[in-house]
């Protein structure tokens, strides 16, 4: 095995107990030939425990989670680079599993899924498994569990790998939006380079803290509100599922307001309802046995599906950067 360097880098507030915790968790990594750069908006006066490895700490400022994974792979020379947020922990054979990966592909973004906590509340459960439905991640569910190896569209910002010059030499991240940065960058590589190819694979699995069921539904709002950076008009036409809740909702205003007979209204919008929530059940019964967390999860999936329309039309009232700035970063924090 070569000796390639990693430097994880990791966006945060502030030095939480979740952040020391994921710093705890690198002291486990089988693969030793790496360092941390933690980026920061200030520095608080908790103290960081022992660690087996080198911690550079920056502070920033308040700024993008771009601009502070941008930072930190540009200050510190590596040969690889891994992103991980604060408020997630690393499997012990991440780095090495990466590695291999990487040595033979040196133009590939490579990720994997991430999981809960163990020991997660069971509302929080809940919400994990309303996102591992397609009616709220779509085709692109497979990140929630650990699915079968695959190429894809795009990974999630919080378990990324790749090459430092490849991450540098096509730009980075876009520094100026607050959500959507992974698909954005990821998109632009691909139309700098055909070559460029985006692998999935569960060895490469992390633990991510889900949120409660009201940030939940606020990021879900906050996403919904980025639906013009989330549809790719190019592509299949699986990448239209987001628009899914708001035909959904625009649906069901058309039926309230048509001028039918009132119990024909009322058949058409019992039918129209019940045929969803059938769509739905078949879906989470595939991977949820349990009537009670069924019964659980069927309702989140509709809050987040109505969240998500409120976030589409928010979009078109020019608030859209206020939400993302105010109210997500806020989400972000489960205390």
């Amino acid at each position: 095995m070569n000796n390639k360097k990693f430097n994880i880098v990791i966006p945060s507030l502030t030095l939480s107990s979740e952040l020391i915790n994921c710093l705890l968790k690198f002291n486990n990594q089988k693969y030793k030939n790496f360092f941390v750069t933690i980026v920061l908006d200030y520095k608080n006066k908790k103290n960081i425990p022992k660690l087996n490895y080198k911690l550079n700490i920056l502070k920033v400022g308040k700024r993008t989670m771009s601009f502070k994974r941008n930072y930190g792979v540009k200050k510190f020379k590596s040969d690889l680079i891994a992103f991980i947020d604060s408020d997630a922990y690393a499997d012990k054979n991440w780095l090495l599993n990466g590695l291999k990966i990487l040595t033979k592909n040196k133009n590939e973004i490579i990720g994997g899924p991430s999981i809960p906590f163990p020991h997660q509340t069971f509302i929080e459960m809940m919400c994990h498994y309303a996102k591992r439905s397609y009616f709220v991640t779509g085709y692109l569910n497979f990140r929630k569990y650990k699915a079968k190896s695959r190429y894809c569209d795009w990974l999630e910002s919080c378990n990324l790998m790749m090459h430092r010059d490849l991450f540098l030499g096509n730009g980075g991240m876009n520094e100026n939006i607050y959500v959507g940065e992974d698909k954005e960058f990821t998109e632009r590589f691909k139309k700098k380079n055909n070559l460029i190819k985006v692998f999935y694979t569960p060895k490469l699995f992390i633990y991510h803290k889900e949120r409660t069921l009201p940030k939940f539904l606020v990021q879900r709002m906050v996403f919904g509100a980025d639906i013009y950076n989330i549809i790719n008009f190019n592509n299949k036409l699986n990448s239209f599922q987001p628009l899914l809740p708001l035909a959904v909702l625009v649906s069901l205003v058309f039926i309230l307001v048509i001028d039918i007979n009132n119990i024909l209204k009322f058949n058409i919008l019992i039918s129209f309802i019940g045929i969803i929530q059938v769509l739905i059940l078949f879906n989470i019964f595939r991977y949820i046995k349990k009537i009670k967390n069924i019964i659980f999860v069927l309702i989140i999936v509709n809050l987040a599906n109505i969240s998500y329309a409120i976030g589409n039309i928010l979009q078109f009232t020019g608030i859209k950067n206020l939400i993302n700035r105010k109210i997500y970063l806020k989400s972000r924090n489960n205390k």
